[in-house]
């Protein structure tokens, strides 16, 4: 047993101890609790908490010292209990009576897709976005996903296969993942992506008043491809009684800048609309 292996172990055992002590309680439950944690931990940890604040400060520099206290409660209790939901995805997957949405704003995708026409489903950190896929896995347009594989060797064999859960196939971040998911989607497959990170080879693109390198492939590739490209997002209520799934109007081709600006300004309402259930916690604007 090397090192590292004695490290990733190390570092996965709380969020095992995490998992087997609460084994026997009901999902909702587990999630409030999960909050109730990473909500303490974003308070506390200086490393975390500065990130926050700094992003704060870039995009909302108008905000109080208590504005960003409460803030910070609120957006450590909401990626606590979106966090929990991703690792018990399989049991968050069934939660169909708390999602609500329009099964009319689906037409446009099952039309695409009996067209054998691929479809890009554009998301963010925002909200609990598995419930996206959920409820295309439920209307039998199941979406593969891309992923940013984890260093923890441990952590990575559990985040892959909750993220499955969701739908297949799933591609890793990088070229060769890319070039995978390209192939699929020439197949007429679906899949999902987030385009709320900073992007080193990407473009810069005003987001949240503040210019930030963003990712122009997914443009390039739905122009390339004919792919139907539709921004979705999954808001929670404010006491998480329900799940809101928006599934908006197709973003029309034109050409790829205009395309990754208007998937952007897209992203941006949302979040200002929601701002602490957005991940904070980004590098967002680090190029």
């Amino acid at each position: 047993m090397n090192r590292k292996m004695i490290r990733d172990g190390m570092e996965i055992l709380p969020l095992l101890a995490f998992i087997n002590l609460t084994k026997y309680l009901s999902l909702e439950s587990r999630s409030a609790l999960c909050g109730w944690l990473i909500s303490w931990v974003v308070r506390i940890n200086f490393k975390i908490k500065r990130r926050i604040i700094q992003n704060l400060d870039l995009t909302m520099p108008n905000k109080t010292k208590s504005e960003k206290k409460q803030f910070l409660r609120r957006l450590g209790q909401f990626v606590g209990i979106t966090f929990a939901e991703l690792i018990f995805n399989s049991e968050f997957q069934k939660n169909i009576n708390q999602f609500n949405y329009s099964s009319s704003d689906l037409e446009p995708l099952l039309e695409a897709k009996n067209e054998g026409r691929p479809i890009i489903i554009v998301s963010a950190h925002i909200g609990p976005w598995e419930a996206i896929r959920a409820i295309l896995k439920l209307h039998n347009l199941t979406a593969g996903a891309i992923y940013k594989k984890n260093k923890n060797q441990f952590y990575e064999t559990l985040h892959l296969k909750a993220i499955k859960c969701g739908g297949e196939p799933i591609f890793p971040t990088g070229l060769s993942g890319t070039k995978s998911m390209v192939k699929y989607l020439q197949t007429g497959g679906i899949v999902a992506v987030m385009l709320d990170q900073a992007a080193m080879d990407g473009e810069f693109f005003d987001f949240l008043g503040v210019r930030a390198k963003t990712s122009t492939s997914i443009a390039k590739i739905a122009l390339k491809l004919n792919a139907l490209v539709v921004p979705s997002y999954a808001i929670r209520s404010e006491k998480n009684q329900t799940i809101n799934i928006y599934f908006e109007k197709p973003i029309r081709h034109t050409t790829y800048k205009e395309m990754t600006r208007t998937l952007t300004k897209s992203i941006e309402k949302r979040v200002m609309c929601n701002p602490e259930q957005w991940y904070w916690l980004h590098r967002r604007w680090k190029y």
